[in-house]
């Protein structure tokens, strides 16, 4: 049941992917994560913070569009493997990806993204609104 349900969430999530087709699908990859956000309404800005473990700005894409928001990593780790005895071995290359709808429509060429210890933030600007236009009656010449 929780197997099914995981494919469905990343099923959606990938109908949202600024980048569709451009990852295997699970399984494909040794492990493709999806990372933990969060999304941050500060008035002005939306302030969008994500876990992005091991990953250098390097091998890290971040795309935004006025109404989503999408986030690619891809960790490749240099071996040099002479001493191949591993008991257990969990650390390996990786992918995250993550494409999310924005709740508010934002300036996606004034976004600006810091990584620090791990943590991806990026700031995305909101768009003014524009001022409700009533509809004006035309008449038929």
């Amino acid at each position: 049941m929780d197997r099914s349900f995981d494919d469905m969430r990343r099923e959606f999530e990938r109908s949202w992917s600024p980048w569709p087709g451009l990852l295997p699908r699970a399984g494909a990859l040794p492990a493709v994560r999806v990372p933990a956000l969060d999304v941050r309404d500060d008035g002005a800005e939306l302030v969008v913070t994500a876990e992005m473990p091991g990953v250098s700005k390097e091998d890290l894409q971040v795309r935004a569009m006025p109404d989503r928001l999408g986030v690619r990593a891809e960790v490749r780790r240099a071996r040099e493997e002479k001493d191949e005895n591993y008991v257990h071995r969990e650390r390996d290359d990786c992918a995250f990806e993550r494409a999310i709808p924005l709740p508010a429509e934002v300036v996606a060429e004034k976004a600006v993204a810091s990584l620090r210890g791990g943590v991806l933030e990026i700031r995305l600007p909101k768009r003014e609104p524009t001022p409700e236009t009533k509809p004006v009656n035309v008449k038929v010449q």
